[in-house]
């Protein structure tokens, strides 16, 4: 396995049927932001899914970090299935081999496994996943992450006896399907460090993405000012946590596209996008607790927002308006990448 992992979070909430995440307020926003628009298909699907990951392969990423929604409220959206297209389609894809993907359990609201009927139900699910040939696995033990942990320890009454119980459950259900006790990891946010009980029963943190409070304006803000705090968190996290950190690096954030109410900042230029890339590459240099954790050391690694959440901003996939340019940083930033 390479020195330094390259991660980039998978959303899967494109699809053709309405309404679509294409849609805002009856409006095709496409329309409004070309730029936006995916090089390699604008519907998760098959041939999407190959397309993205032999160029994502061949640049330098070497996993996705797909998110997983719960299936156990079907009443939530007509579609919500077709949020779980991007583990369906990447695992059947004839070139899944090239690289390699994880799960994140996606469990902010509406979005919660409450009862332990469908906890067990979700484990049994993962455990399927992570059995993949091209599962990733750090120190033999497969990658695994709880999108949020403090809306895990609300799903969980607020107990952290609770939450400890259910990481236990996840792991005895694993290894009962097969598979080795997993690394489990949580989201956490940029700003302040938890500690004590509420982080024992994990093996990690990340973060997947946190944005500067700040009030929306018409002008976007500095992309500098997302790294900064981006940055500040790696240097936090490093120095202060009880748990290894994995760090997020954030390819932009500009939601205006679906009309939320945060602040936008203005998408990294060529040469801001490598100065992020080497200063997170630094950073895992030189702290080590930055990266997931394996007998004997760590495995340096980080992880980036995002491959194609298009309506926020955070995009790494190829496009009208910037082609291949996040890509080929990252190929040049980390010289010699391969995947699996």
């Amino acid at each position: 396995m390479k020195e330094i992992l390259v991660g980039v979070y998978y959303f899967a909430g494109w699809w053709r049927e309405q309404p679509n995440k294409w849609t805002t307020d009856g409006r095709d926003w496409r329309t409004d932001y070309p730029d936006r628009v995916p090089l390699l298909g604008e519907y998760v699907e098959s041939p999407t899914l190959e397309r993205e990951i032999e160029a994502a392969a061949s640049h330098g990423v070497d996993f996705f970090q797909i998110l997983w929604y719960p299936q156990n409220k079907p009443d939530i959206h007509p579609h919500l299935s077709r949020l779980n297209d991007g583990l369906r389609f990447f695992t059947t894809a004839r070139n899944a081999s090239k690289m390699y993907f994880t799960l994140e359990y996606v469990n902010h609201d509406p979005f919660s496994l409450t009862s332990d009927a469908d906890w067990d139900a979700a484990c049994v699910e993962w455990a399927g996943a992570l059995r993949h040939r091209s599962y990733l696995r750090v120190g033999g033990r497969p990658v695994f992450k709880i999108h949020s942990l403090h809306h895990f320890l609300q799903q969980n009454d607020g107990d952290v006896r609770r939450v400890a119980q259910r990481v236990e459950r996840l792991r005895r259900l694993m290894q009962s399907a097969g598979v080795p006790n997993p690394l489990i990891g949580a989201g956490v946010m940029a700003t302040g460090v938890p500690k004590g009980d509420v982080v024992a029963p994990f093996d990690y943190l990340t973060t997947y993405m946190d944005v500067p409070n700040l009030p929306q304006r018409a002008e976007p803000y500095p992309y500098t000012q997302l790294l900064t705090m981006a940055e500040e968190a790696w240097q936090r996290y490093a120095t202060e946590s009880e748990k290894p950190y994995v760090p997020y690096l954030p390819a932009g954030w500009d939601p205006r596209p679906w009309k939320d109410p945060r602040a936008s900042f203005v998408l990294p230029t060529r040469e801001q996008w490598k100065d992020a890339l080497t200063r997170v590459k630094d950073a895992l240099q030189k702290h080590d607790r930055l990266g997931y954790p394996r007998i004997g050391g760590r495995q340096k690694a980080f992880l980036i927002y995002a491959w194609n959440e298009y309506g926020e901003g955070g995009i790494v996939a190829p496009t009208r308006g910037e082609g291949y340019m996040k890509l080929e940083v990252i190929r040049e930033v980390f010289a010699g990448s391969s995947g699996q």
